[in-house]
């Protein structure tokens, strides 16, 4: 007897205790990388109209506009203890001010409100950052609701006294304010974190309750002479129900809020009888008429509550007639327990110290509804001691799975961790290096030297480098040169994929300023160069690793605070297909030369320099299709920049951006002679580069002739198509891929057609083969990802989607597959 009484009262401390633990902290918040509660007193409320504009500008002046408001303990019903209780109230402002000391600035930052009745709009600094349900409603909104709200990042600056304010408006006449759960603020990972836990774990046990239920169910249908097995399994998974009812993953469903609340109430009312009366026939106990009656008035409540749309009347009839009712089932059930623990009945003994902490749990509960005092709810977790015989192994497997995830959790952040080192010492030795060269140009001479390299190798692209930096000095003897621009190639492997990768950057400032910011971009970006030859970095997809390169590189500069920033061209050519994917961060636009005739492949402007904030919104992938003798020239501000001699003989800055296309024509696509044409119209006064890249490899040179009997399946079968004979012609256009796989014709076809069979693997298959060697057409990348994740192979569709829209932000439909895979 002892030991089921002290194994319940453990189970109690483990499970309960820990989520009624709260720590209370003041309005001043010293680090923001953690989460931190604001539950407490020190909240201001105020039932008068307000701009919350007007009331954040007023604390940044330095006033307090709070003199005149009420003190208000969060959580906690405004109403409560108020002799005006029943008064004209029915809106009000709550009010806190928060000082951040600290954040990092890659945390986005959410803020837990807890549960509000009933609707809510919540404002930080004046902007408003999240609203629930609508004000002036006649009908109850989201009064059960955890409201969790992101702050936009721009308005969390560390350092300043922040101002939230949350308008309430009630629907019940005596229950308005934050009345449950608990308010707090952190990064939103974690935010959102703690919440996912806490809901999967009440989802956790409500499958080992539905489980059970299951179990029951089925025992009774083998064996219909005992009762209490149906009684039992109908009263588990109605309280699965009504528990999944009070649970937040409730508002996923799209279901009407008031369809919602009756049927909770409706389940509510049977739950307690549904007990009594498998305790009843578990112990062969008499039906009497006292529990006929209490039977009836609950089939009264519940055709009321089916007849009303109401909500008030829900929760009257709930406090007033059914909790009520539920004394005298309890009384039963206490006496038919007492009855058998007497006769020295083990199993009335454990039902017996289960209930009782269901009976506190329940206590607790209604208490907590009728607004005496706030505690989370208990009735979840304390039935648990009913089912924990059964669920054993399912818990036991819900611990090895736990230990699992959080293994794998442990790693990653491992990954993360050794991956941020890796940055953060490549960035800490370009900090040293930089406070060295301020008075040894020389040496930044010599460190740039080794990383402006041409280490292109491919047999099919050519490229050259024609570099004249403005600063010269000479040391020992020597000229040197020193600036901020720099050129890069080498090649690289993606994807089985062989292709040529290029960097003409030029970062911001003068010599040595211009120097550093130089000696930064080349260093990350060899780097990368380095770490992609890994297998694992080779799996990446030519976009996914711009986008990767852009991403390193705008988190460096933006760590500089505005003092370092850098334009540049990156991309990466297709040996194979002559097909250019790259990125243009504010650098001056891509030329090119084509037949004697030089003109631009960009008409726009797409992303800011390297360490402009808020840049990630820009990134775009942009593609270009080279065919052979094509040349590409990406060049520097220094070739735009000239100081020309006017006829009146004043000098006076070039403007003309289109000038240089005429110099490259001139120049026969020669950088030597472009450079010379340059000088003659006028002095630089900037650092010049200019990198050429010219693609020499002839498309498909390698591929088998196409035969006659390829001819002949693939025409046969475009005709049995036409003819609506599609499955024998299908056929025959696969049997052709068999025999030559090179045909993009037919591998586009293959993909279209089966697309509209609907064999969306085999579908997603051809296409995916398609655009890997015809990158260009955006719509069979989005038709590829469609059939991936319509055949289940979701990784596939959700890489494909991504890739889309790296390289058009606009496209709607790729947006949209998206957002429906995560």
């Amino acid at each position: 007897m002892k030991f089921p009484l002290r194994f319940a009262w453990f189970c109690f401390l483990i499970i309960v205790l820990p989520l009624a633990a709260k720590d209370g902290t003041d309005f001043e918040i010293d680090d923001l990388s953690v989460v931190r509660s604001l539950d407490g007193s020190d909240w201001k409320v105020t039932s008068e109209d307000l701009d919350p504009e007007k009331i954040y500008q007023s604390v940044r002046n330095g006033e307090n506009p709070f003199s005149d408001w009420e003190g208000y303990s969060v959580p906690g019903n405004y109403l409560k203890n108020r002799s005006d209780s029943n008064s004209k109230v029915s809106r009000i402002w709550i009010a806190k001010t928060i000082r951040i000391g600290k954040k990092e600035k890659a945390d986005q930052i959410s803020i837990r409100l807890g549960i509000i009745s009933d609707r809510d709009e919540a404002y930080w600094d004046g902007h408003r950052i999240g609203k629930s349900g609508d004000f002036g409603s006649e009908k109850p909104q989201v009064y059960d609701k955890v409201r969790i709200y992101e702050i936009p990042e721009n308005l969390t600056e560390s350092g300043s006294t922040h101002v939230l304010l949350v308008k309430v408006e009630k629907y019940f006449p005596n229950d308005i304010g934050i009345t449950g759960d608990r308010v707090e603020i952190g990064p939103s990972d974690l935010i959102r974190a703690g919440f996912d836990r806490e809901e999967y774990l009440k989802l956790l046990l409500l499958t080992i309750y539905f489980t059970v239920g299951v179990y029951f169910t089925f025992l009774f249908i083998r064996r219909r002479k005992e009762s209490e097995n149906l009684y039992f399994s109908a009263f588990t998974l109605l309280l699965v129900i009504y528990q999944f009812l009070r649970n937040q993953t409730k508002y996923d469903l799209g279901i009407s809020f008031f369809v919602l609340k009756k049927t909770e109430y409706l389940v509510l009312i049977f739950t307690v009888p549904l007990f009594c009366h498998f305790l009843r026939t578990y112990f062969r106990a008499p039906r009497t008429k006292i529990l006929h009656v209490l039977d009836a008035l609950c089939f009264l409540s519940a055709i009321f509550i089916l007849s009303t749309g109401d909500v008030k009347h829900y929760m009257f009839v709930n406090q007033n007639i059914v909790q009520p009712i539920w004394i005298g089932y309890v009384a039963f059930a206490f006496f038919w327990l007492y009855r058998e623990i007497r006769k020295q009945n083990r199993d009335a003994i454990l039902v017996l110290s289960g209930m009782g902490l269901v009976l506190a749990a329940t206590v607790v509960d209604i208490l907590t509804d009728r607004g005496v005092f706030v505690f989370p709810r208990l009735v979840g977790y304390s039935f648990v001691f009913f089912v924990l015989s059964l669920a054993t192994i399912l818990a036991n497997k819900f611990v090895r799975l736990n230990e699992e995830v959080e293994e794998l959790n442990g790693s990653l952040e491992k990954k993360i961790e050794e991956r941020t080192l890796e940055l953060n010492q490549t960035l800490d030795q370009m900090r040293k290096l930089k406070v060295q060269q301020d008075g040894d140009y020389f040496l930044t001479a010599l460190l740039i030297n080794p990383l402006a390299v041409n280490e292109n190798k491919s047999p099919k692209v050519r490229t050259d480098f024609y570099i004249k930096q403005k600063k010269t000095f000479e040391f020992r003897s020597k000229n040197y040169e020193i600036g901020g621009d720099i050129c890069v190639s080498g090649n690289l492997e993606l994807r089985g994929r062989q292709y040529t990768v290029f960097l003409n950057g030029d970062a911001m400032g003068k010599s040595i300023q211009g120097a550093g910011g130089a000696l930064v971009l080349g260093s990350v970006f060899r780097a990368i160069l380095t770490r992609s030859k890994t297998a694992r970095e080779k799996e990446a997809s030519p976009e996914q690793w711009l986008k990767q390169v852009f991403t390193e590189l705008q988190q460096v500069y933006e760590s500089f605070d505005g003092s370092m920033y850098v334009s540049a061209v990156i991309g990466l050519l297709d040996d194979e297909t002559g097909f250019l994917y790259y990125i243009n961060a504010e650098h001056p636009w891509t030329i090119l030369y084509r037949d004697g005739r030089a003109s631009f492949i960009e008409d726009s402007l797409t992303c800011r320099k390297f360490g402009t904030p808020d840049n990630e919104k820009n990134l775009l992938v942009q593609t270009f299709e080279l065919f052979p003798k094509d040349v590409i020239f990406i060049g520097s501000d220094g070739k735009d920049d000239l100081k020309m001699l006017g006829r009146s003989g004043d000098w006076f800055i070039n403007e003309d951006t289109e000038q240089i296309l005429s110099v490259v024509e001139d120049g026969e696509g020669h950088p030597e002679k472009i450079f010379q044409f340059l000088i003659s119209k006028g002095e630089l006064y900037d650092d010049f580069t200019l990198l050429r890249l010219e693609y020499t490899g002839e498309k498909d040179g390698s591929r088998p002739k196409v035969s006659r009997e390829y001819y002949e399946l693939f025409m046969n079968g475009k005709s049995l198509l036409k003819s609506g004979n599609r499955k024998e012609g299908l056929s025959l256009l696969e049997k052709a891929f068999e025999s030559f796989p090179y045909d993009g014709n037919l591998l586009r076809l293959l993909g279209e057609q089966f697309l509209k069979e609907r064999a969306f693997l085999k579908a997603a298959s051809y296409l995916e083969s398609y655009i890997s060697r015809f990158p260009s057409s955006l719509e069979h990348f989005y038709y590829a990802a469609y059939g991936y994740k319509m055949s289940g192979e979701i990784q596939k569709a959700t890489e494909l989607c991504e890739r889309l829209t790296l390289r058009n932000r606009e496209h709607v439909k790729a947006q949209a597959l998206l957002a429906e895979m995560r």
